[in-house]
C-alpha cells in the first residue's frame, strides 16, 4: 500500500523528480564513460545504409569504420565488442542515427532510452491493471529497477523490446489479436528471449495472436537470412560465439552461469526444474502464468542473458497479482550486491517459476476458468 500522503499529485511530483535526478545522473555517467553497446548498433546501421548489409557479420567490413571512430577519439569497447550480432533486419532501424556523428547519435540514443524508461514507469502499471493503491509504489520500484538503468548505461535495445512485449500483452491491445501478435513478432531481434511467447499463447488458446506473432517474427528472420545468405548466417553463428560477443558468461543470469559457478550438479537440476515447472504451467496454468513461465524460462535457458535482458522480468511481476514477488524483484537490491554475477536474480526468477509450477501441479483447473491479471488473454 502507498502511504496516503504520497498518493496523487505529491507522489507524482516526487516520482517525476526522481526520474529527472536519475536521468541527469545517467546522462552524466554515460557522457563520461560512453555507451559501449550502442556502437555495434551504430556501425550496423552504417553498413545497412551503405548497402553492405550482406557483410554485416564480417569483421573486416567494420575496420574502416572503427578506424574512423578511433581517429575521432571515441571510446571503444575494451572487449572489441564492436560488431552487430542481432538479426540483420534490426540494422535498418539504426540508419537514422547514422545521419549524425557518433557522439551526437549516442546522445540521441541515450535520450531515447531515458524516454523509454519514463514511458515504462508510467504505463506498465496501467497496462497490467495494478491496483491504484499500489500503483505509485510500483512506479517507484520501476524507476530504480536496475536492469532498466543498466540498459540505458550500456546503450542497449532491451527497453524497446520490453515496451513491445508489454504493450502487446496489455489490456489496451490484447483483444486485437492481429495488432497484438504483430507487435509481439516485431521483437524477433531477440528470439532467444521472445521465442517461447507464441507457444505460451497457443496453450492459452490465443491461436490467432500466436500465429500473427509467429508469422511476423518468422518473416523478419527470413528476411534477415535472405539479406546475408547461408554464408552470412554461418558467420553470424561464429560471431555470436566469439570472445568479442560472448563476454564474461560467468556474470550472465542463466543456467549456463550456474554451470560455470557450481557445475552440472546444480545446472542440470535447475534445467530439469525449469522444464517440469513450465510443463505444469502450460498444462494447467492461467494465461498470465503461461506467459510469465515462458519469459522466465527464456531468460534462464538462453545462452546469452545479461542484466539488461532482465528488463523483461518487469512484465512478469507487473502482469501478475503476486504483490510479494513484485516487491522482492523491484526493490533495488542490486545496488548493494557486492559481486558482478546475477546469482540472486537467477534464484529469484527460478523460485518464482517453482512457485508457479507447484501451484498448478497441485491445483488442476482448466486454464479458461483461471482468473488472470490479464483477463483478456483468456479469450474474447
Amino acid at each position: 500500500m502507498t502511504h496516503p500522503r504520497l498518493k496523487g499529485k505529491p507522489g507524482n511530483i516526487l516520482l517525476g523528480a526522481l526520474l529527472l535526478l536519475l536521468g541527469t545522473a545517467l546522462f552524466q555517467y554515460v557522457r563520461a564513460r560512453g555507451q559501449h553497446d550502442f556502437m555495434p548498433f551504430y556501425l550496423g546501421g552504417k553498413l545497412a545504409a551503405s548497402g553492405q548489409i550482406a557483410h554485416i557479420y564480417e569483421k573486416p567490413a567494420y575496420q574502416a569504420l572503427i578506424a574512423q571512430l578511433r581517429s575521432q577519439r571515441e571510446r571503444m569497447s575494451p572487449y572489441d565488442a564492436n560488431y552487430f550480432i542481432r538479426p540483420a533486419y534490426e540494422a535498418f532501424f539504426y540508419i537514422p542515427f547514422t545521419w549524425l556523428p557518433y557522439r551526437h547519435a549516442s546522445t540521441l540514443a541515450l535520450l531515447a532510452n531515458i524516454g523509454l524508461l519514463a514511458t515504462l514507469v508510467w504505463k506498465l502499471p496501467l497496462w497490467f491493471g495494478v491496483p491504484a493503491a499500489n500503483r505509485l509504489a510500483a512506479r517507484f520500484g520501476l524507476t530504480v529497477f536496475y536492469p532498466f538503468l543498466w540498459s540505458i548505461a550500456l546503450g542497449q535495445d532491451t527497453l524497446l523490446l520490453t515496451l513491445l512485449v508489454a504493450y502487446s500483452l496489455s489490456r489496451t491491445v490484447v483483444r486485437h489479436d492481429g495488432k497484438a501478435g504483430v507487435l509481439l513478432g516485431l521483437g524477433a531481434w531477440k528470439p532467444n528471449l521472445t521465442g517461447l511467447l507464441p507457444f505460451a499463447l497457443m496453450t492459452a488458446r490465443r491461436w490467432k495472436m500466436a500465429l500473427y506473432a509467429l508469422a511476423t517474427g518468422s518473416l523478419l528472420l527470413a528476411v534477415s537470412f535472405v539479406l546475408v545468405g547461408a554464408h552470412g548466417f554461418r558467420q553470424w553463428i561464429e560471431l555470436v560465439q566469439s570472445p568479442s560477443s560472448d563476454i564474461t558468461p560467468s556474470v550472465m543470469g542463466n543456467i549456463r552461469a550456474l554451470n560455470i559457478h557450481f557445475g552440472p550438479a546444480v545446472a542440470i537440476p535447475a534445467l530439469l526444474v525449469t522444464i517440469v515447472c513450465c510443463y505444469f504451467v502450460a498444462r494447467h496454468g492461467s494465461p498470465h502464468d503461461k506467459v510469465s513461465a515462458a519469459l522466465i524460462a527464456a531468460l534462464l535457458i538462453s545462452p546469452h542473458t545479461y542484466l539488461q535482458d532482465y528488463s523483461l522480468a518487469s512484465v512478469v511481476v507487473l502482469s501478475g497479482n503476486n504483490r510479494l514477488a513484485r516487491m522482492v524483484l523491484l526493490i533495488p537490491w542490486p545496488w548493494l550486491y557486492p559481486r558482478k554475477d546475477l546469482l540472486p536474480m537467477i534464484i529469484l526468477l527460478l523460485s518464482y517459476l517453482v512457485y508457479l509450477g507447484t501451484k498448478h501441479a497441485f491445483r488442476r483447473q482448466p486454464a479458461f476458468r483461471m482468473e488472470s491479471a490479464i483477463p483478456e488473454l483468456a479469450g474474447n
